[in-house]
């Protein structure tokens, strides 16, 4: 698999991690947890082997992204079809791991609680989930907010989808990559002080 990647990340915390992985993966061996795993279809993007790596308390899924970086996003049929499969995924999986919080990212990053709480420019929150089993609401609230009124927000089974891209959002709803990354800041820092 080669860069760029894209990756749905979710912050479980050190204790989700086996369970996390128990529900992603069938047959997991018992015993020490692998730090990463490559089988086909985890993500469900290409063709061959993709893969599932734990760095802390963070489980992602990786993928090839290509087609969502530079030149290719001007194939926009394609960029449109591609973001909808992945936006399935990661609803998919938001809903069936119990997370914290998680992102649909591109050459980027998901950080963990105490690194958004020492620095909050964080470009993770402009496609995310935030769990209402882990989150407090007031949180949550002001997240949602945070994001504005023109993205793309949908009630899951455990929490909130958030999406300020065209791409990952059945409306097609899109916020200026600027303003994004603004609003992903604020809502990085809300999430930090929230989670633990």
């Amino acid at each position: 698999m080669d860069a760029p990647f894209l990756e749905l990340s979710f912050y479980v915390g050190t204790a989700g991690v086996k369970p996390a992985l128990d529900a992603l993966v069938a047959n997991m061996s018992p015993g020490i947890l692998p730090k990463k795993i490559r089988l086909p279809n985890i993500v469900r993007l290409i063709q061959g082997a993709e893969e599932i790596e734990v760095l802390g308390g963070i489980v992602v899924l990786r993928s090839e992204g290509e087609a969502f970086c530079g030149a290719a996003r001007a194939k926009v049929g394609r960029l449109k079809k591609l973001g909808r499969q992945v936006y399935e995924r990661f609803v998919e999986v938001a809903d069936m791991i119990p997370c914290f919080y998680g992102a649909i990212l591109v050459e980027y990053s998901l950080e963990e609680p105490g690194v958004l709480r020492r620095d909050p420019r964080s470009l993770a929150f402009r496609n995310f989930f935030l769990s209402e089993e882990s989150i407090d609401p007031i949180a949550i609230q002001q997240s949602v907010a945070s994001a504005g009124n023109d993205a793309f927000v949908e009630k899951r089974k455990r929490g909130i989808y958030v999406s300020m891209s065209s791409e990952f959002n059945p409306k097609g709803s899109h916020i200026d990559p600027l303003d994004a990354q603004e609003r992903s800041t604020r809502i990085a820092a809300v999430v930090g002080r929230a989670a633990k």
